[in-house]
């Protein structure tokens, strides 16, 4: 008689559209699985159960028989929902309870004593492992010789298996669920369905960062691959099935050489196809020239918003007690020079709350990459706290001086968690031996003007003219508006700014969550800096007004009056530069060179500026007919990461079609003249990859 399995793995939802990802690890699970005979054979593998829900509805609209074993793969956005599952679960069938993903405790001695439900628990990568629990219940026999794997003995003891698998060297020994058709029912009627997709090309990651689960044993440090013509094949059936959105799970793209190869196949279906029509990947933390090519072709063709640069912190010390400090800072700065002059969408992430980052630090260090070269976007993160990961240990919490807060998850760009049955929950880190409580509430408020101003550009232009002709450094700019911003003088921009990110930083101190929703400005949670600047784009003249007399008190009323007539054309700019939710083409009337001198300033080129009567017009400029919710979309979500926030003029259209004839042929790598540019980037190593443990080249 064959045995029931039933699926679960909760994925986020993206919107009122209800777009979601399929459930990549059960698809694996289960093509795995069906590629053994007896197991085929003797098992009964259900569709998958993926959507969230009402635990009562998951168990009533999805369970149609009785389960014999029932699969949980859990993470922090789904395991509340899961273990809610699996108890009504099994006290109505009493099936086999498997637990794994990266949520799942690694040491499962407590979890197992407060949730007595589960039987299995399943650390790291679980393909080999699901297999022989499967045949372990076919032949009635002991879980105790299988790698990776804890389980409930018959005295209700926690018995943990520390034989660790050998992983595969060859990732195509697991068949893929997309190819083998594992989700082709989905797909019956076109008309509903709406995916997202994850796929991956390697496994492994030679960096050990204390915040992440790669680090600690989610998997190797030594890359194993999928073969090329799989990983072909599977962009192939993506744009069969014309998916929109793809998530590479690979930990460093762009670090071996092969995955130019990739990069052009994905152009390819696009071209053809017109899917995927984005592709985003977690970019390979040491930096080469071929990150920089394979960024050029995906940012040339739409692919890729842009190429994110994982600093996290410029604090050497954080570095060095996050084990990061084997990739190098200078290499971030030289790439990130060499991305501007050739107008390429990059960002930097940083995480505020490492071990080891100080007020000052935090500080000095988002301020520099503003001064030196991020001309685009930086993302600043809360520092959370992953099961299963070094950050997480009572011995590095207690070394640091970490303290926590649990905050509901109000996961960004997902949808609304109103419903208490989706209620999750993460942990983040408020305070640390190096910073206090209150230095953190402060330094939130200080990255959200500094995203504001710099990152959506709200004062950019601003920017850049006190560092390059007034020699004031942007430390300053950014901290003035702190200082100077009051209720009295500059009501707006205190209200929104400054009592918004404070009332914020208390919520979450309180136990809210970081995500803020309004209805009518989107049908997905929004971060805090992007809710911020929707509310200024309904009054922009009243904010620069209010930004004018701040800006008198930073640089001091003689040298305001000195430089009046050319702030007033920056100011001028700015207007024109900023998006709104009814906008439309205007043309303005400068007294000095102003667009000229701005679109070199961000492309590393500097031009001088002189007074030189010229007339500039903001293009493409479309109306939403205050339609907030579709304006957020197109302009903030969509375009954030891409530099498209704020709108075209006709001067950066034409020097960007001039910057496109110098850009790197990819296509064309026999060309008899090197572009001058990689010339420069001869610094970089050309490798495959670098195994840091054992310090190798791959």
């Amino acid at each position: 008689m064959t045995k029931t399995v039933y699926f679960n793995e909760y994925n986020l939802l993206m919107g009122s559209g209800g777009i979601s990802y399929l459930p990549f690890v059960s698809g694996i699970l289960s093509a795995n699985a069906k590629k053994i005979p007896l197991l085929k054979k003797n098992f009964k593998f259900k569709p998958f159960i993926f959507v969230p829900d009402k635990s009562e509805n998951l168990i009533n609209n999805y369970y149609d028989e009785k389960p014999d074993i029932c699969v949980f793969s859990i993470s922090m956005w789904n395991e509340r929902l899961s273990l809610k599952v699996a108890k009504k679960i099994k006290k109505k069938w009493n099936p086999i309870i498997i637990f794994g993903g990266p949520s799942c405790p690694h040491n499962p001695t407590e979890y197992f004593k407060k949730h007595d439900f589960i039987d299995i628990a399943v650390r790291a990568e679980g393909e080999d492992a699901f297999n022989e629990i499967l045949l372990k219940i076919l032949k009635k026999e002991s879980y105790d010789d299988i790698p990776n794997v804890s389980y409930r003995n018959k005295e209700n003891k926690c018995v943990i298996n520390l034989t660790k698998s050998n992983f595969s060297k060859d990732l195509d020994m697991y068949p893929s669920p997309y190819l083998t058709g594992e989700y082709d029912y989905l797909f019956k009627n076109k008309k509903k369905h709406n995916y997202q997709i994850i796929v991956e090309t390697n496994r492994g990651c030679p960096f050990l960062c204390t915040y992440c689960y790669w680090g600690k044993g989610g998997t190797t440090t030594r890359y194993r691959f999928h073969s090329i013509e799989r990983v072909f094949a599977e962009i192939d059936w993506m744009a069969k099935k014309k998916i929109e959105y793809v998530f590479n799970a690979d930990s460093n793209f762009g670090m071996h050489r092969r995955e130019i190869e990739i990069a052009k196949k994905l152009v390819d279906s696009k071209i053809k196809t017109g899917y995927p029509k984005k592709f985003r990947t977690c970019w390979g933390k040491n930096t080469s020239e071929q990150i920089f090519k394979i960024a050029s072709l995906l940012n040339q063709h739409d692919l890729e918003k842009g190429v994110t640069l994982a600093r996290q912190t410029n604090s050497k010390e954080a570095l060095v007690n996050v084990k990061r400090d084997n990739i190098k800072l200078e290499a971030y700065s030289d790439l990130e020079k060499n991305f501007n002059k050739l107008q390429i969408p990059v960002y930097a992430e940083m995480i505020l709350g490492l071990p080891g980052e100080t007020n000052d630090s935090w500080v000095d260090g988002l301020c520099d990459l503003v001064d030196n070269s991020v001309n685009n976007q930086i993302f600043v993160y809360q520092a959370e706290i992953y099961p299963n990961t070094e950050l997480n240990e009572k011995a590095y919490r207690k070394k640091f001086g970490i303290k926590s807060t649990l905050i509901k998850l109000n996961e960004i760009h997902c949808s609304p968690r109103e419903q208490r049955w989706l209620e999750e929950f993460q942990e983040i880190v408020t305070e640390t031996s190096s910073m206090s409580k209150d230095d953190w509430a402060s330094r939130n408020t200080f990255s959200v003007i500094l995203m504001l101003m710099h990152s959506f550009k709200l004062g950019f232009y601003f920017i850049n003219y006190f560092m390059n002709e007034l020699k004031i450094p942007s430390k300053d700019f950014l901290g003035g508006i702190g200082k100077f911003a009051n209720l009295k003088t500059t009501p707006f921009i205190y209200k929104t700014i400054i009592q918004e990110v404070s009332q914020w930083t208390q919520n979450i101190l309180s136990g809210q969550g970081r995500g803020i929703f309004h209805k009518k400005y989107s049908d997905v949670y929004l971060d805090i800096e992007e809710y911020i600047f929707v509310n200024i784009s309904k009054n922009y003249p009243l904010f620069y007004d209010e930004l004018e007399l701040i800006i008198k008190k930073i640089i001091g009323g003689k040298a305001f009056k000195a430089n009046k007539n050319i702030l007033s054309d920056i100011k001028k700019y700015q207007l024109l530069r900023m998006p709104n939710v009814n906008e439309q083409d205007k043309t303005l009337n400068f007294k000095y060179n102003i667009p000229e001198y701005m679109f070199h300033c961000a492309g590393s080129n500097p031009k001088k500026l002189k007074k030189k009567i010229n007339q500039v017009s903001s293009v493409n400029c479309k109306s939403y007919e205050n339609n907030y919710i579709q304006f957020v979309k197109e302009k903030i979500i969509w375009a954030r990461k891409s530099d498209r926030i704020k709108n075209d003029i006709d001067y950066d259209i034409n020097e960007l079609e001039k910057i496109k004839k110098e850009k790197i042929n990819l296509e064309n790598t026999q060309t008899e003249k090197k572009p001058k540019l990689f010339d420069k980037l001869n610094k970089f190593e050309k490798f495959s990859a670098i195994d840091i443990k054992n310090n190798r080249r791959l």
